[in-house]
């Protein structure tokens, strides 16, 4: 982590060093077979699951407040002061914990209400009280390959992906669902259409843009085919195939693509100058002199 400490006069007043204590418990699963195996058809898969539970056990000596270390500050449109961040390393929790005002509806006027400390409602987003509310991490991560023999020289393939139990802040539709942005800037249909269109406060840090990010997702589609040649023949072997990637995804997470980095220190967040994954689609030939 990059932390303030005593250093001799240089550029810099900061450096990186090794502070704090996380713990990791996991376990994974890994199955492999052929299910079926006759003849004109041969059926072989492999099914991977794994889990992770984490904790911060220590922040060492880090300068922190009563609170933690503040990470994942948003910047966008409307966001002003220094209490635009959505995550929290704090001991008990695992990085990636979300500690956010609880959004409890909207008045009237469309202004957005937040729960207090006493268990009350108020407009005042700096009276609000800060919650856990959720994680950046997965509870479970599902990989499922599978590759098909098929009759004669043809052949297929398919791995499906699925990730669960995990959270998303959607900056992307904090920025761009505001109503009154619309007449001048790009908006989201939701800023027109929906509850969101009856919004007139400014973008607010709440769990209103928190969202599940479970999905799962057919990563890879493959088809091909062994052109068979004679023994005598120069060419040993041609296959021609058909691939698509990214082809295929279920989720429940209004934004663009809730596949998002779960390295470092700092995730979890749907940034709206991040694109997403696209899909391909390639057609190719293999062959063997």
């Amino acid at each position: 982590m990059e932390v303030s400490v005593p250093v001799p006069p240089n550029i810099a007043p900061k450096k990186y060093e090794n502070a704090g204590e996380i713990k990791n418990n996991g376990i994974e699963l890994t199955l492999n077979g052929i299910v079926l195996d006759q003849k004109n058809f041969q059926w072989k898969t492999t099914f991977v699951a794994s889990k992770n539970k984490q904790e911060t056990i220590t922040l060492g000596n880090l300068e922190a407040n009563s609170l933690g270390i503040k990470k994942l500050y948003v910047s966008g449109r409307g966001l002003v002061g220094g209490d635009n961040y959505t995550q929290v390393i704090l001991p008990g929790y695992e990085i990636g914990s979300f500690f956010l005002p609880v959004y409890k509806g909207l008045t009237s006027d469309g202004k957005f209400l937040f729960e207090t400390e006493a268990g009350g409602v108020t407009r005042d987003v700096t009276k609000a009280k800060r919650q856990f509310v959720g994680s950046a991490q997965p509870d479970i991560i599902i990989g499922w390959s599978n590759y098909f023999q098929i009759y004669k020289n043809f052949d297929a393939s398919f791995s499906l992906r699925g990730i669960f139990g995990h959270q998303i802040f959607n900056v992307t539709k904090m920025v761009f669902s505001n109503p009154a942005d619309a007449p001048n800037q790009n908006v989201l249909a939701s800023a027109i259409v929906g509850e969101s269109a009856t919004i007139t406060s400014d973008p607010t840090i709440s769990t209103y843009y928190l969202e599940d990010g479970d999905f799962v997702k057919l990563d890879n589609l493959s088809f091909g085919y062994n052109i068979p040649f004679s023994p005598e023949s120069k060419i040993k072997n041609l296959r021609v195939y058909l691939t698509g990637n990214n082809v295929w995804m279920w989720t429940k997470y209004s934004g663009l693509d809730p596949e998002l980095n779960f390295s470092g220190t700092e995730f979890g967040r749907d940034q709206y100058d991040v694109y997403p994954r696209t899909r391909s689609i390639s057609i190719g030939i293999n062959t063997t002199f």
